[in-house]
C-alpha cells in the first residue's frame, strides 16, 4: 500500500467555504490523517466553515483575507514567504486562482513540484476575472505545474481547447464517503414533515445557487410534472437556495408553484437529509464530476440528471438522463421514475450505491492521489492518467 507518512504537503485553495473542492479536500485529508504535522492549509480567501472544521480536526489553516484582485502582490509575497518557512515536498493548488497564485508562489520560491488541481468542465457563467486567470494558467501550464490534475475526463478534454499543456494532465474523479452501513436506510421521514410533505412524493435537488446549477430548469420542469402528479413536491438546499433569494422567489412566484417547492438552504446534515427524498434531480447546465449525484446514488436513490461532465463514468446506465437544458426531457424523466414500483426503485438505489462504492470510496481515490505525490517527487515513476 502507498503511504505518505513522510510527504509533506502545501493545500493552497482558493477558498474555504462550503463547495465541492473544499469537501473534496476535506475527505482527502479525513483518509490520509495520520500525519497532520505534515499538512498546511492555504486559503487565499476567509476561513470559511470547511476551513473551521479542518481547523477543529488539528490541522494548521492559514487565511489571507484576499478579497480582489488588487491584493494579487500582496497575497502572491506571503504565500512565497510562507512557502519558504514551511518548506513542503509538494505544493497542491485547489481552483484556477490558487492555481495562479500558488502555482507562482511555489516556482518563486524554487519548487517544482506542483500540483494544479481544475474542478469545473469550464470557466462558470457569469465570471469573466475568473476567465481571465484560466486563460493565465492555460500560458503558464507548460512549465509551472509538474502535474496538472482533472476531476473529470471531460474538463481534461476541454482545458487541453483552452490550451492547457495535455503532456501534464491526468484524471482523478472526485472520491466519496462510504459509509458502513449493511443495508439501505427504509425508516420513515423525520426532518421533512408537514402539510406539504404529507403523503407526498418528494423530489429533491441539492446544490448552492448559480445559474450553471440549472435550479431554474428544475423548477419549469416542475410545471409540467406537477400538472400531472399534483402529488409531488420539489425540496431544494444549498447555499442561497432559500426565500430570500429574489430569483428563485420570483420564478416560483411566476410558475404558480407556491404550494409545491419548498427551499431549505444550506444544509449541514445533506446525509441525513438525501434518504427524506424519494428521486434525486441535478438539472445542471455544467458540472465537472457531479458530487451531488455521487452523493445522492451513495444515498441510494433513483436520480434523474442531465448529460454534463463525466454523468456516464459516475452514473452509467443506471441514472436517467437528459441533455442539458431540455426541460422538457427532465419533465417526463421525472415523471417516468415517479411511475416506478417502490421495489423498481429500491433496485435501482442499491445498484447505484454499489457502484459509487466500488468505483468512487475516498479510499480507492486516495490512493490514486498518493501514487501521483509519488510520481511528482520521483520516487515512484508511473502515470495516474
Amino acid at each position: 500500500m502507498i503511504r505518505n507518512e513522510n510527504i509533506k504537503i502545501c493545500h493552497i485553495i482558493t477558498s474555504l467555504g462550503v463547495g465541492g473542492a473544499e469537501y473534496m479536500l476535506k475527505r482527502l485529508l479525513n483518509q490520509q490523517s495520520s500525519s497532520k504535522e505534515l499538512i498546511t492549509i492555504v486559503s487565499l480567501m476567509e476561513l470559511g466553515k470547511i476551513g473551521q472544521q479542518l481547523r477543529e480536526m488539528g490541522y494548521a489553516v492559514h487565511t489571507l483575507e484576499m478579497k480582489s484582485a488588487f491584493g494579487f502582490f500582496r497575497v502572491l509575497f506571503r504565500l512565497v514567504a510562507l512557502l519558504r518557512q514551511v518548506r513542503p515536498d509538494i505544493v497542491q493548488t485547489w481552483m484556477y486562482h490558487a492555481d495562479l497564485l500558488g502555482g507562482l508562489a511555489g516556482y518563486i520560491a524554487g519548487y517544482r513540484q506542483i500540483i494544479w488541481s481544475i474542478h469545473c468542465t469550464r470557466v462558470p457563467a457569469g465570471r469573466p476575472m475568473t476567465a481571465v486567470v484560466m486563460k493565465i494558467c492555460a500560458w503558464l501550464s507548460s512549465w509551472v505545474p509538474a502535474k496538472i490534475l482533472c476531476v473529470a475526463d471531460a474538463a481534461r478534454v476541454n482545458h487541453i481547447r483552452y490550451g492547457y499543456d495535455a503532456t501534464r494532465m491526468c484524471v482523478v474523479p472526485n472520491g466519496f464517503d462510504v459509509p458502513n452501513v449493511t443495508k439501505m436506510d427504509t425508516t420513515s421521514r423525520r426532518l421533512l414533515t408537514g402539510s406539504k410533505f404529507d403523503n407526498k412524493l418528494i423530489v429533491g435537488c441539492v446544490g448552492r445557487f448559480h445559474i450553471d446549477k440549472g435550479q431554474d430548469h428544475l423548477l419549469r420542469a416542475a410545471v409540467e410534472v406537477i400538472e400531472k402528479r399534483p402529488d409531488i413536491v420539489f425540496v431544494l438546499a444549498g447555499n442561497q437556495v432559500d426565500d430570500s433569494n429574489v430569483f428563485l422567489t420570483q420564478l416560483i412566484t411566476e410558475l404558480g408553484l407556491q404550494q409545491h417547492v419548498v427551499m431549505l438552504g444550506e444544509r449541514d446534515d445533506i446525509p441525513s437529509l438525501l434518504p427524506e427524498f424519494d428521486i434525486y434531480c441535478m438539472p445542471s447546465r455544467t458540472e465537472a464530476f457531479p458530487v451531488a449525484l455521487g452523493e445522492a446514488m451513495l444515498a441510494g436513490l433513483p436520480c434523474v440528471a442531465t448529460r454534463v461532465g463525466d454523468w456516464n463514468v459516475l452514473g452509467g446506465d443506471l441514472v436517467h438522463f437528459v441533455d442539458a437544458g431540455d426541460e422538457a426531457g427532465l419533465a417526463n424523466a421525472l415523471l417516468s421514475m415517479a411511475e416506478l414500483a417502490p421495489e423498481q426503485c429500491q433496485q435501482i438505489g442499491v445498484a447505484g450505491r454499489h457502484r459509487v462504492s466500488e468505483l468512487f470510496s475516498i479510499a480507492s481515490i486516495s490512493q490514486q492521489y498518493l501514487a501521483l505525490y509519488e510520481e511528482v517527487l520521483g520516487s515512484r515513476p508511473r502515470s495516474c492518467c
